[in-house]
């Protein structure tokens, strides 16, 4: 393919550990970047004759990637994050009113989880916003002081009454969570992206890949939220120089292949 060609597509990608396991596809992405590049360094001196000469510097590949979510894989292969399953803590708050009965923490039974005990705290909320901290009791709480029953009820004295609390506490259920260690190394793993062009000048479609064959996570994984807006997750990935195997057996780094 030796024309032009719009870099329109986006297709879908899939990564493989780098002994050939699939880990990750995912056929909805909003963008993949591949930035091959490599810098010369000016070194002077020498027996060259010349004020200097230019020595190759190491591989300096990128590979970023934009998708329109989040997932533990994800985590793992950009950053190295380690993926645990099992029980998870969720810290949680509410405000409510204190009534004649008390006030019943509402998020237990709303996300199904358990309550983590003594891990409550309760703070009075006046009229400016200004808190203050009352003192857990097992019972028969004063007006600086509140009691919490093993169902998650909150009561105190009665001068408290339709007074504004604010609660904060835990609660805990099965779930997944990404850990990120201050040690973490990410592991190499093979990249694939295909998707489909389209010639402009012959209005026929282009099949096209890209294969990186050792990549390794790098720089930043911006995962976040905004209001109104979808959540992106953003890889910055750095090409590494793969071994000579049976797949690979030129050592190439990558490769972008057209079919028309």
């Amino acid at each position: 393919m030796q024309e032009p060609l719009v870099f329109d597509g986006v297709g879908k990608i899939w990564m493989r550990d780098y002994d050939g396991t699939l880990r990750y596809i995912d056929e909805k992405i909003n963008s993949v970047m591949f930035a091959p590049q490599f810098s010369w360094t000016k070194v002077f001196g020498g027996q060259s004759g010349y004020a200097f000469h230019l020595t190759a510097q190491d591989l300096q590949d990128v590979l970023t990637i934009e998708l329109p979510r989040y997932s533990a894989v994800i985590a793992e292969i950009s950053q190295g994050a380690e993926t645990k399953t099992g029980p998870v803590e969720i810290d949680e708050n509410e405000e409510g009113i204190l009534g004649a009965t008390g006030y019943a923490i509402e998020g237990i039974e709303a996300f199904g989880g358990t309550f983590v005990k003594d891990s409550d705290e309760v703070y009075l909320k006046a009229a400016d916003g200004t808190l203050s901290k009352l003192e857990r009791v097992a019972s028969t709480p004063t007006i600086e002081q509140y009691a919490i029953s093993a169902d998650g009820v909150i009561t105190s004295e009665t001068g408290n009454l339709n007074k504004n609390v604010i609660v904060t506490y835990k609660w805990s259920k099965q779930g997944t969570s990404s850990n990120f260690k201050g040690t973490r190394r990410p592991k190499p793993f093979k990249f694939v992206h295909r998707f489909e062009l389209i010639n402009d000048r012959t209005g026929q479609p282009v099949q096209v890949q890209l294969t990186v064959y050792k990549a390794v996570g790098g720089g930043t994984l911006n995962v976040g939220a905004a209001r109104k807006t979808p959540s992106t997750s953003t890889l910055n990935l750095e090409v590494l120089e793969p071994d000579v195997t049976p797949d690979n057996p030129e050592g190439i780094a990558a490769t972008i292949i057209f079919v028309d």
